[in-house]
């Protein structure tokens, strides 16, 4: 017999995961990979990165990262310029065209979820409503994350 939280996990994964699919199969994204969308969506929402926060960031070796950010100048989406701090590191920023991009598939995954939320009866948009907080509780910083498990 399992765990009621177990249970509520197991039935959670997959709704998750099938409504994130979905919503970014259905909205524009230039075949951005997952990596190439939230390293756009870094960039937009934090300003320039040095290409090693980057790969820091996402998790993945700098060469990987190296690859996405050449995916993104290719599609006029970022730019590499020489860090003035250090002229031997690289900071990436996003472009006009990048930003525009990135605003355009927001608001087109946000009426795709609109679309969706007003086919519900006003029980059920409550209820998602009411359950956005503990939702959000579900993501963990990941800094606070390493910062947590340094502790024990």
């Amino acid at each position: 017999m399992t765990s009621p939280i177990a249970d509520l996990a197991h039935r959670l994964r997959p709704l998750v995961f099938r409504l994130y699919h979905q919503v970014r199969r259905q909205t524009p994204q230039l075949t951005l990979t997952l990596t190439q969308g939230s390293v756009l969506s870094e960039l937009v929402n934090g300003g320039p990165r040095r290409m090693s926060a980057l790969a820091e960031f996402e998790r993945v070796k700098l060469p990987s990262m190296t690859d996405v950010v050449s995916r993104l100048e290719r599609l006029g989406l970022a730019t590499r310029t020489p860090d003035p701090a250090d002229r031997r590191a690289v900071l990436v920023d996003v472009t006009d065209e990048g930003r525009r991009f990135y605003a355009e598939m927001v608001a087109a995954r946000e009426e795709f979820l609109r679309e969706r939320l007003i086919a519900m009866d006003d029980a059920d948009r409550a209820a998602i409503e009411a359950a956005l907080p503990a939702l959000a509780k579900l993501l963990v910083d990941a800094k606070k994350e390493e910062l947590i498990s340094d502790e024990r």
